[in-house]
This record gives structure tokens, sequence and C-alpha cells, in this order.
């Protein structure tokens, strides 16, 4: 029979990089199996210019990458994005497209000041009419949907025209299906104590612009994967890419014919590959990120005639969500292309569709950005296919978790984002190091992207 090692990491992403950390540094060894032929989850570079295929930011409503960087020691370098706002891509009254600047304090598209001149310019006069009415709104009683809360306090307009938008581009979600409370949890407290939304979101929002309370790293995101698995293998942790686990049985993992006993196995995975791993069936649906870079020639786009990006109301013919212009976003992507040149994400609508070849790329960016781009001036094209890309907390796989002693850390214990990821995952892993029995309460899902 296999020896028993101590720690066995199922799942090579950046919350089992941050676990296997943990556990590293306390002296225990540690052996991380990922089944991708390379670690860092969607944590990836692509392209000759080395962006990210995932995860370009993360949210600073917590500090836990940056304490992670200084934790570690790692040589990177934080860095905000350009102060040009985001915008919304919606449609007019006569069905043109208009592109309008995103409120500055809104919270998930919910606005601090519903009578400010930029959320008047999406919701109209009627709406901020109505939205203005919120205080005196009578109070919610049992939590309904975020799509249905911001409708009862705010009125239709505001849910319609920026509520919906923001939550299906940031999380793929329809805010029907979502709850305040679960994809802003101290947006919930504070309106439950205040009675007031509005209220609520003027405690909380920032005075910046749209997207603003994000950071990225000089380089990409992707490197913060990297240099924390240079640092695992100093340590001495055994980093096994290609090795597809079958099962999870409590305090063993099958892989292949080989049963690998550990003191500790700690569940590394998103939700969908939690549930295969434990024998859970499948939920549905399963969540497809699909998204396209595109490296081009415009020197139209110059002027960053739509700031970092747009996200894309439901009703525009588009096949996109959200267009990302990432070198106008960051600094340093930008000072790695030649003049003229651009980096352009495109997040799919439909997973299933997405924007695909140089011609269909090309319009979208053009409708998007009100930028004449021709197919010609695309040099390089990278799309990207994430499987069980969302969700989480999973409370079926939390549950086998804790009935079976396997500790469970990334997006199926704590939901996506890096700001709940890798604070959770520290936490799990020093609650096993300190003999704790609290139960860990998941951090709050992402609300940036």
């Amino acid at each position: 029979m296999a020896s028993v090692t101590d720690v066995l990491v199922v799942g090579g992403g950046i919350g089992g990089l941050v676990a296997a950390w943990e556990f590293a540094r306390a002296g225990r060894a540690v052996t991380v199996l990922e089944a991708a032929p390379v670690l860092g989850g969607k944590l990836r570079p692509g392209g000759e210019v080395g962006f990210d295929r995932g995860a370009e930011s993360f949210a600073t409503r917590t500090t836990g990458v940056v304490d992670l960087i200084a934790d570690v020691g790692l040589d990177l370098t934080v860095v905000a994005p350009e102060p040009a706002p985001a915008h919304l891509v919606d449609l007019d009254s006569s069905g043109a497209l208009r592109r309008l600047p995103l409120p500055r304090r809104t919270i998930l598209g919910l606005p601090a000041d519903p009578a400010a001149f930029d959320v008047a310019a999406i919701v109209g006069a009627d709406g901020v009419a109505r939205a203005l009415l919120e205080p005196s709104a009578p109070p919610t009683g049992t939590e309904p949907s975020l799509y249905e809360l911001a409708t009862q306090r705010f009125g239709a307009a505001v849910a319609d025209r920026l509520v919906q938008p923001l939550c299906l581009s940031v999380h793929s979600r329809s805010a029907r299906d979502v709850r305040l409370s679960a994809v802003h949890p101290a947006l919930w407290r504070a309106f439950t104590r205040s009675g007031s939304l509005t209220a609520a979101v003027a405690a909380l929002a920032p005075d910046a612009t749209a997207g603003a309370a994000v950071r990225g790293i000089v380089g990409g995101v992707w490197r913060l994967a990297n240099e924390l698995s240079r640092v695992l293998a100093d340590l001495g942790v055994t980093l096994r890419s290609g090795a597809a686990v079958d099962r999870v049985e409590g305090h063993r993992v099958v892989l292949g014919t080989d049963p690998l006993p550990a003191e500790t196995v700690v569940l590394a995975t998103g939700p969908e590959a939690a549930r295969s791993l434990l024998g859970l069936p499948p939920a549905r649906p399963i969540a497809v990120v699909e998204n396209v870079t595109a490296r081009l020639r415009a020197p139209e786009l110059d002027t960053h005639p739509v700031g970092t990006g747009v996200i894309v109301a439901p009703d525009v013919p588009t096949r996109a969500k959200a267009l990302t212009h990432v070198s106008a976003k960051w600094a340093w992507a930008a000072e790695r292309l030649t003049p003229g040149e651009h980096l352009v994400r495109l997040s799919a609508r439909d997973a299933a569709h997405p924007p695909t070849g140089a011609p269909q790329i090309a319009a979208e960016i053009a409708a998007l950005t009100g930028v004449p781009v021709a197919s010609a001036a695309i040099r390089e094209l990278t799309s990207t296919h994430w499987p069980d890309a969302l969700g989480g907390p999973d409370a079926d796989v939390l549950a086998a978790c804790r009935q079976h002693g396997i500790v469970a850390v990334g997006a199926a214990a704590s939901g996506t984002g890096l700001a709940a990821v890798i604070p959770h995952a520290r936490a799990a892993a020093r609650a096993v190091l300190d003999h704790s029995a609290e139960p860990l309460s998941a951090p709050t899902l992402e609300v940036s992207a």
C-alpha cells in the first residue's frame, strides 16, 4: 500500500496553490495534483504579449491578494487600471446603439444617487423619478432575487438598464437568478440595517469611475500563480500537472489504479469538478465562459472611445456581453505593443455561439466601440474556453467535504474571484494547522471582473 503523505491537494489553480503554500511553510510534505497540462487554473497567459486569458484583475474589497504577495515575498507589482471610465452599450428609444459612461457611484448597478447625471442619462427622467422613491419603499421582507429587489426598490428602469446588464456581464448570470446577500453580503447587511438601499449603496460605493475598484499585476495576473508555483517548488512541494484524479474518498484520492492516502486531503476545484470527484450528481446549468482576445492595428482606437471597455445590454444585437480594451485599461499592456496596436477582449454572451474569425471579431469591435475596424487589422486571435468557470459556494460539495473530513477550497467552497478564493484558502489551511473545529464560512462572491 502507498505510504501516507501529509497533504494532498487536488487542483492546481490559485486556491490549491495558496493552500499548498500555507501547509508547506508549516513544514508539511505537500503534493499538488493538477489534471491540466499546466498549473495555475484560470490564471494563464496568452498571445505574444502575454496577456491574461482568464482573470485580468482582482477586486479591492478584500486585501487577500496584496497580503499574499507581501507574505510570500513575490516579486510582483500591483497596479491600478487607467482612470478612463467603462461604458454601457444599449439601445436608445429609436433602436440605435448608444455608448454612455457607466455611473460612478453604484454597486451592481444600484445607485447611491438616482438623480446623478450619469444615472439619469441611462435610465431617463421617469426612471430617476421612480428611483428617488426608494427610501420610502415598504420593507422588503423575505429576500427576493437581485432583479426583483432592484425593481421593488428602484423601479424597472434601474433593474433593466443597469442591474441586469452588469450582472449578466460580470457574473454570467441573470439578476433573476442571484440574490444580493450572495453577491454582495456587506451591501445586503447595510440595507437590512438602514432600510434604504440608496443609503446602503451611498455608504459603501466609492466615488470613482466604474470599474476602478480593482487592481492588476504588471505583466498579467497570471504571474501570481506562476511565481507562487516557483516558490512551492523551492519549498519542496511536489507539483504534478497532467495528473487527473478519478475520485476523492475521505483521506485518500484515487489516481488511475493508485489509491493515494494522506493525512489531509484538500479539494481545490470548481463546483462541477468537485461534484464529479465526490460522486455527486452534476448541477445544471453548468457555467461555461468563452472569450477571445484580438491584437489588432487600429490607430482609431488610440483615443480610447469607450474608456477601458463596455458592458453590453441584453437587447443589443451582438454575440458579446462585454468588451475589455485591455491596452487602454493596463499601461503595461500598451507598452508591449507597437504604435497603433491594441488588445481587445470580447466575452461571449452565449458560450455555444461565441464571436469567431477575424471578420466577425472586427465587426463586433467596430459596433461596440463606434470605430471602424477592418478584418485585415486583426493580427492575432486567441480564443479561450473555460468550463466550470463560475458558481459556488456549492452547499452539496461543502456538506460532503465536512462529512468525509476533506478540506474544501477554491471556487466550489468560496465562490469565484481572487478576492474570495485566496483569503478563504489561507483560512481553511490555517484552520487545519491550528486544529480548529470551527466551521469556515464562505466569503463573498467576486463582484468585479
